[in-house]
């Protein structure tokens, strides 16, 4: 694939892209949280269709996923999708 990272502005099209790269590479979108301060960490997923859905699910997923769009792997998922749109 393209060995060029490319920069992308987080425009809710953007954001969509990256959410389905991750989908694509890892099978999901999920985190763990350890900011509480329960013994266990809490476990958190969305799904696609939950952050096209809901701006407060979208702007989680952008908080949480911004920084893997510089992964080479999800980089180049994102712009093997871009191509196909």
């Amino acid at each position: 694939m393209s060995s060029v990272s490319k920069k992308y502005r987080m425009t809710r099209k953007n954001v969509l892209l990256l959410a389905q790269a991750i989908i694509n590479v890892h099978g999901k979108i999920a985190w763990q949280d350890y900011a509480s301060d329960s013994p266990y960490t809490d476990q958190h997923s969305l799904t696609l269709n939950e952050i096209k859905g809901s701006p407060e699910k979208l702007e989680r997923f952008r908080n949480e996923f911004t920084h893997q769009m510089y992964s080479n792997v999800i980089n180049d998922e994102m712009q093997r999708l871009e191509q196909e749109l």
